[in-house]
């Protein structure tokens, strides 16, 4: 508070005795400066005192009022006041004016708006059958298909999108969901399409349009339609029909199967063969082997897990026994080249294909100045059209348990749809650098059933690069699992010779 102190000094008066009453005004003069600002009083014509204030230091009263707290902000208040709001086909419209703006005309632009995009509020609402969809979106891989169905999310709406490959998903479960179920938008690859469309779990009347993801590319650069995979299971229904009965097990039945390609295809190409819906990761199936039989050592197959693929009736040994070796994979697969009017065979190469470590250590033949002698008093499985000793007749070193084809086959896969290595393309001539562009053939000799367990089977050509095939997860497993071990061995190291010089100078105390 601020005090002051008046004092009047009046002139004159006894000259004016109505100064008597400014006099007791003058006395009231406090109460008039504390309530500054407020109504004015009213003046009379008198002379004015003089006055002299004498001021004293403010002194501050200290606040007992806390002050507030400034409320922090939180992230998942920041996203709900940014969260997208779903697009609209008037978005997509004018993305569309803004990139063909400048090299399409004002008709053309139109006419591609009103052909891409359509009234999809109006086609969502109107669509209400089962086991189909209005937009059909096919990608080359599993994982292509979910990251576009996460991009869409905000321009999906209220649509509901189901997954279409085969990944951990099994075609029955689809089968069901679209049955029960209304969907708009589907998003896979194409075998799992295929194969739903075939077994009418999929029906395409309604589908008023089909995407392709042409352009998008995978690690090793490549489209959807530059990885050529021929699925022949249907192609060679016929002999697939003629394998499904048993009495037909030592004839022979030959199919073809055409294809394209487009471009070329450069460095080391491999073929693999790749089988759908064939689980090898059930327990029995797995333990199903003998591995001192494959070690070239003659044993009693009967005490080991190889049963009921151990002894015929008459009590002679299968060689090799087991469930896997007894199904292993036994079509034949060649590849032409047609140019021009000629056509090519190309080199392939049967060897050099498995693992040093099985070829050298876990898988040996045994030992025998003549093979066949070694395996006399053996069977062949019962699946199998010649016995182990004759699996490469060309090449005596790639013959018996040490054949690479059987074994890849005995390393099992851990999915139901996998795809081992079958063979190299040689680089020699015309394929020196790769496989060309141009018209192929596969001739396939057809062994292999598959259709009791409603398997398929394919063909895949493929590259590598420096870091493997197109899994990646491997790769970078093992450099991040070296990376860490290299800098833990570094940390221990310094800590070891740290502690080392202060043992040494305690010891000398």
């Amino acid at each position: 508070m601020r005090n002051r102190f008046t004092l009047n000094f009046v002139r004159d008066a006894f000259d004016d005795p109505s100064d008597d009453e400014a006099v007791e005004k003058a006395s009231d003069s406090k109460t008039t400066h504390q309530d500054s600002d407020s109504k004015p009083a009213v003046k009379k014509k008198r002379k004015k005192p003089t006055e002299c204030f004498l001021s004293q230091p403010e002194v501050k009263q200290e606040t007992t009022v806390k002050a507030k707290k400034r409320k922090k902000k939180k992230i998942s208040d920041i996203l709900q006041k940014t969260a997208p709001k779903p697009g609209v086909p008037a978005d997509l419209q004018n993305l569309l004016s803004q990139h063909f703006g400048e090299n399409r005309s004002v008709i053309e632009i139109e006419e591609l708006k009103l052909s891409v995009c359509p009234k999809w509020a109006k086609l969502r609402r109107n669509h209400k059958e089962k086991k189909s969809v209005v937009m059909l979106v096919i990608c080359s891989s599993a994982l292509r298909s979910l990251e576009l169905i996460k991009s869409m999310t905000a321009f999906k709406g209220d649509c509901r999108v189901l997954k279409l490959f085969a990944k951990h998903i099994k075609i029955k479960e689809q089968m069901n969901m679209l049955e029960k179920g209304v969907f708009h938008i589907g998003v896979g690859t194409p075998g799992r399409v295929k194969a739903l469309v075939e077994q009418d779990g999929l029906c395409l009347n309604s589908t008023k349009y089909m995407i392709l993801d042409w352009n998008w590319r995978d690690q090793k650069l490549r489209r959807m339609m530059d990885i050529p995979e021929i699925d022949y299971s249907d192609k060679c229904s016929d002999c697939s029909k003629f394998r499904e009965n048993s009495s037909n097990w030592n004839k022979e039945c030959h199919c073809s199967v055409n294809f394209t390609l487009k471009e070329d295809i450069s460095g080391d190409v491999f073929m693999y063969y790749g089988l759908q819906n064939f689980y090898q990761n059930h327990r029995r199936y797995v333990i199903s082997r003998s591995d001192a039989q494959l070690l070239g050592r003659n044993v009693n197959i009967q005490k080991s897990y190889c049963a009921p693929f151990t002894t015929y009736r008459n009590g002679t040994p299968m060689a090799p026994c087991g469930a896997i070796a007894n199904s292993m994979f036994n079509d034949t697969i060649d590849l032409f080249y047609n140019r021009n009017s000629s056509v090519i065979q190309v080199p392939l190469l049967r060897t050099g294909n498995s693992w040093w470590t099985d070829k050298n250590v876990k898988f040996r033949n045994p030992e025998s100045y003549n093979l066949s002698s070694a395996f006399a008093g053996t069977a062949r499985p019962p699946y199998w059209q010649k016995p182990v000793y004759l699996l490469d007749e060309e090449d005596e070193r790639n013959t018996g348990y040490v054949n690479d084809d059987f074994i890849i086959w005995m390393r099992v896969s851990a999915f139901a749809t996998f795809r081992n290595l079958y063979r190299r393309v040689k680089r020699i001539r015309h394929f020196a650098d790769g496989l060309p562009a141009g018209n192929y053939t596969f001739r396939i000799s057809y062994n292999f059933p598959v259709s009791k367990f409603k398997g398929r089977k394919h063909v895949i050509l493929s590259t590598v690069v420096w870091s493997g095939g197109s899994n990646p997860f491997l790769g970078i497993a093992y450099v991040v699992s070296g990376a860490a071990a290299t800098l833990a061995g570094f940390v221990i190291t310094a800590i070891h010779l740290k502690l080392r010089k202060k043992k040494t100078y305690f010891q000398r105390q």
